[in-house]
């Protein structure tokens, strides 16, 4: 997939140092559950990544987001097939934050879900503090569907709570504008 800006491509080996660069931050990773990562972590989540893609029957796509001007790999977005639904979710590196890439970047992977998959909803979620992923949700038509208060989960091992808001969208290409 390409758009002005980015190319978004399945995620590859040479990814690695791009993809610690903000995998393995703590700031980045804070609203995460399963970022950051350990060096050895991001490795055994690339190499899991490029093994989903070649399974008979895929359900789970993970692609890094490129400059198209540099080659530099600022992002990465995990699509999860469930049958007709999906669930979306990305990370950035922060040096490239409020430019709009992961925007661009999401509303394409929709729309190619869509379009080539045969997805019919696609769920987001985030924390309620995480304002920045909460806003491109929004900007992608996503809408709320729901806040869970008090939502338990496992953080590295640790359990945590925390407010969750659910955002989703249904496949009708107009959604996104193209």
């Amino acid at each position: 997939m390409t758009t002005d800006r980015l190319i978004i491509r399945y995620i590859e080996e040479t990814d690695y140092d791009d993809i610690c660069e903000y995998g393995c931050d703590e700031e980045t990773g804070q609203y995460m559950l399963h970022w950051p990562k350990t060096g050895d972590q991001v490795r055994d989540f690339i190499k899991c990544g490029m093994e989903a893609v070649q399974k008979d029957t895929i359900t789970w796509h993970e692609f890094v987001i490129e400059l198209k001007a540099s080659g530099k790999v600022i992002g990465n977005i995990s699509l999860m097939l469930n049958g007709p639904a999906a669930e979306i979710g990305w990370i950035s590196n922060r040096q490239y934050w409020n430019n709009g890439y992961m925007t661009e970047a999401v509303k394409s992977v929709i729309n190619h879900a869509f379009r080539n998959l045969g997805i019919q909803r696609i769920f987001a979620t985030c924390a309620l503090k995480n304002v920045a992923s909460r806003r491109v949700m929004e900007k992608c038509n996503m809408k709320r569907i729901r806040e869970e208060r008090s939502f338990k989960a496992v953080r590295h091992g640790v359990e945590v709570v925390f407010d969750r808001l659910i955002y989703s969208i249904e496949n009708n290409i107009n959604n996104m504008g193209g």
